[in-house]
């Protein structure tokens, strides 16, 4: 799994701010961005408004990212996530998974943890794999459409995609896929890469995502 960062919303403490102070102030939002105010004092108002939930002031912050070689499986639970989550993914109709198109010969999947630390789990999954990408083959072969022969890739079979979410939205996926026990653990590592990748960027939301 890889991800990037695209882009963002500039300077979120300032946006999210500004769109707080609008619903409470008699300056127009226009007046506001002129305010000289410093990261603290934006800091308690935003406080107040992330503890007592009133979260719409955050949905105008974006972000999004490039997300590579995460599973099919992660895909379905992700894409469950519709509100303020935006999606443009890989087209298994149009990419070709036909192994001489393959490194190695073989498409790409994800191996859980639990596969790859048994080894004869590990050996019997990977014979699984290698009997798929020759059925994949042969009905390529057999005339086949791609978009027809891509029916026997299995969820572990790889997959890209771009993302965009409201930072209101990145913070309910997170509470659910992260800090909500059971939650399965690649779609986890995702959020949570994203999480750090964000973080980064604008640190003061440390305290309001913080690394479970």
């Amino acid at each position: 799994m890889e991800i990037k960062l695209i882009s963002k919303t500039p300077n979120y403490l300032r946006t999210c701010w500004t769109a707080a102070r609008t619903c409470y102030s008699a300056d127009s939002p226009i007046e506001l961005l002129t305010q000289e105010k410093t990261d603290e004092e934006m800091l308690r108002l935003l406080d107040r408004i992330m503890k007592s939930k009133h979260l719409s002031v955050v949905e105008h912050c974006a972000m999004t990212f490039a997300v590579k070689d995460v599973s099919r499986t992660l895909l379905a639970q992700y894409s469950r996530h519709r509100i303020g989550v935006s999606l443009s993914v890989q087209s298994q109709r149009y990419v070709s998974e036909q192994s001489s198109k393959q490194a190695g010969g073989l498409f790409g999947h994800v191996v859980p943890q639990t596969i790859m630390e048994n080894g004869e789990a590990h050996v019997r999954y990977m014979d699984c794999m290698k009997a798929i990408q020759a059925a994949y083959d042969d009905l390529l072969t057999l005339g086949v459409a791609k978009q027809d022969a891509r029916f026997v890739l299995p969820g572990g079979a790889c997959t890209n995609f771009v993302t965009t979410l409201n930072l209101r939205s990145f913070m309910d996926v997170y509470e659910k896929r992260v800090k909500t026990p059971g939650a399965q653990w690649e779609i986890k590592d995702m959020m949570l890469r994203m999480r750090d990748l964000i973080v980064a960027e604008e640190p003061w939301l440390e305290t309001y995502i913080p690394r479970a």
